[in-house]
C-alpha cells in the first residue's frame, strides 16, 4: 500500500495504534498535499480575527511541516500558533484537495505540544470513569441548591461556565419504547453531557421511546477522547477509544447529543454507525406523534463539528420545523465558530471571547429569546457570555424544545 493510500485510508478510518498520530514522515507527506490555494482562509475563525498567515490553516500546515523537517524550531512561538487553532475543521470543508488537516494538527499536538499539568492529571480519572464524574456532580449540585455557587465561582473561575445542574442521574441499562417498537439505539452520554446536561439526555430518551425506539445506555462507555486529543495526550485518547470500542454494540446506531462527541466518535470509531440525535430522529416515523403548537421564533446556532464533521446541521432545522407554528431561523454568522471548542474557552480565553462576541452581537441584534444549540461546549460558552451581559436568552438543545412540545416534563 502506498503512503498516499495509507493516509487516504486513515482519513476514513483513523483507528490505528496511536489513535491520532501520523509518523513525522507521514505528516510531511500529508502537509505536502496542501497547495496553499487560500480557499480555506475566509473560513478560518482565527485568521479572520488576527489576519496573520501563521494563524491560517495553510500557514499552520507550513509551520507544522517546517518543524517536522527541523527547518524551524519547536519553540513557544510555534506552539502559540498551533494552540490558537480551534480544530473547528471549517478548512477541511473548503479544501479542494481534501487535506486531512485534523490529522495534521492532532499529530503536531501529540508530537510537539503535549500539555502536562497537575490539573490534567487530577481530571483524567474523572473524565475516564463516569462513576467518579457522577460523584463529583453531587457537591456541585448541592452547592447550587444551598446558594453556595457564588463562593465556588470566586474560588474556581471555571465554575462560571456551570449551568443550573440537574440532580445527578444513575442511568438504566435500557429504556424500552413506550409505543410500538420500531428499532433500537445506543445513547452516548459523554463526560460533560452526563454531568452537566442530563436534561437533554432525558429528553432524548423520552422522544425516542415515544417514537417506538428502545434506548440502550452501555455502562462502560467513557469520554469520546476529544479533550485528550486537544491536549496532545495520545495514550489517554487511545485508552478512551478502546473503552468505547468494546462498550457499544455495532448492530445498532450510536446517537450523540453533543456534536463534539459525535465528531470524535465518527473519526475514531468508523466501524460503528454514529449519528447526531436530530439526524436520526428525522429518519423516524412521526405519523402518529402529537406535537403541541409553539408560536415562537427559534434561532439555531450550528456547532462547527455538526456542520463540518457530522454534516447533520440541516436536520436540526427540519426537526424543529415539525413543531406547529414555530418559526425556525439560523443565527446570523452561523458558519463561524463561537469559540467554545472543548477546553479552548479555558485555555484561549481572549480569542474565545472575541469569537463569542460576534454571536452575542447577533443575538442582541435579533432580540433572540430561544437559541437552539446541539453541543454542550458551545451552549456553556455562549450562555456564560449572555450572563456576563445580563441578557436573558433560553439556550437549549433542540431535542429539549421538541420534547417539551411532546409532553416531556409536563
Amino acid at each position: 500500500m502506498t503512503l498516499y493510500n495509507k493516509l487516504a485510508l486513515r482519513s476514513q478510518r483513523k483507528v490505528y495504534n496511536s489513535v491520532m498520530s501520523l509518523s513525522i514522515k507521514e505528516l510531511i507527506v500529508e502537509a505536502d498535499r496542501c497547495v496553499a490555494c487560500g480557499l480555506c482562509l475566509p473560513h478560518c475563525p482565527t485568521y479572520r480575527k488576527t489576519g496573520s498567515e501563521a494563524d491560517s490553516p495553510r500557514g499552520r500546515i507550513q509551520l507544522m511541516r517546517a518543524v517536522a523537517q527541523d527547518i524551524l524550531p519547536n519553540n513557544a512561538r510555534f506552539k502559540e500558533h498551533i494552540d490558537l487553532c480551534l480544530s473547528c475543521r471549517s478548512c477541511e470543508s473548503a479544501c479542494p484537495n481534501s487535506v486531512n488537516y485534523s490529522a495534521l494538527v492532532d499529530t503536531s499536538r501529540a508530537l510537539f505540544i503535549q500539555k502536562k499539568s497537575l490539573w490534567r492529571s487530577i481530571a483524567k480519572p474523572f473524565i475516564r470513569h463516569r462513576y467518579l464524574a457522577y460523584a463529583l456532580t453531587w457537591p456541585l449540585w448541592l452547592a447550587q441548591q444551598l446558594k453556595l455557587d457564588g463562593l465556588l465561582k470566586r474560588l474556581i473561575p471555571a465554575a462560571n461556565l456551570l449551568p443550573a445542574i440537574e440532580k445527578p442521574v444513575i442511568w438504566n441499562a435500557m429504556y424500552p419504547a413506550t409505543a410500538d417498537k420500531k428499532g433500537a439505539v445506543s445513547l452516548f452520554l459523554g463526560c460533560t453531557g452526563s454531568a452537566l446536561d442530563s436534561q437533554t439526555l432525558k429528553a432524548s430518551i423520552y422522544v425516542l421511546n415515544k417514537l417506538g425506539v428502545d434506548v440502550h445506555v452501555p455502562s462502560q462507555q467513557t469520554c469520546c477522547g476529544s479533550i485528550a486529543r486537544q491536549m496532545g495526550d495520545t495514550n489517554e485518547a487511545t485508552k478512551l477509544v478502546k473503552l468505547n470500542q468494546s462498550s457499544f454494540d455495532q448492530s445498532m446506531p450510536i446517537l450523540t447529543t453533543a456534536s463534539g462527541c459525535g465528531a470524535g466518535l465518527k473519526d475514531y470509531l468508523p466501524e460503528h454507525n454514529i449519528q447526531d440525535i436530530s439526524a436520526f430522529l428525522m429518519s423516524c416515523d412521526w405519523s402518529n406523534t402529537s406535537i403541541d403548537t409553539l408560536n415562537e421564533r427559534i434561532y439555531v446556532q450550528d456547532p462547527c463539528t455538526l456542520r463540518n464533521v457530522q454534516q447533520s446541521h440541516q436536520a436540526v432545522y427540519s426537526l424543529l420545523k415539525k413543531i406547529p407554528a414555530a418559526d425556525v431561523q439560523a443565527l446570523a454568522g452561523n458558519g463561524q465558530c463561537c469559540g467554545g471548542a472543548g477546553t479552548y474557552m479555558l485555555t484561549q480565553n481572549n480569542m474565545a471571547s472575541n469569537l463569542r462576541n460576534d454571536k452575542l452581537s447577533a443575538i442582541k441584534a435579533n432580540n433572540v429569546a430561544i437559541l437552539a444549540i446541539s453541543n454542550i461546549g458551545c451552549s456553556l460558552h455562549i450562555a456564560n457570555g449572555l450572563r456576563e451581559q445580563n441578557l436573558i436568552v433560553s439556550v437549549v438543545h433542540p431535542i429539549q424544545i421538541i420534547a417539551k412540545q411532546m409532553g416531556f416534563g409536563v
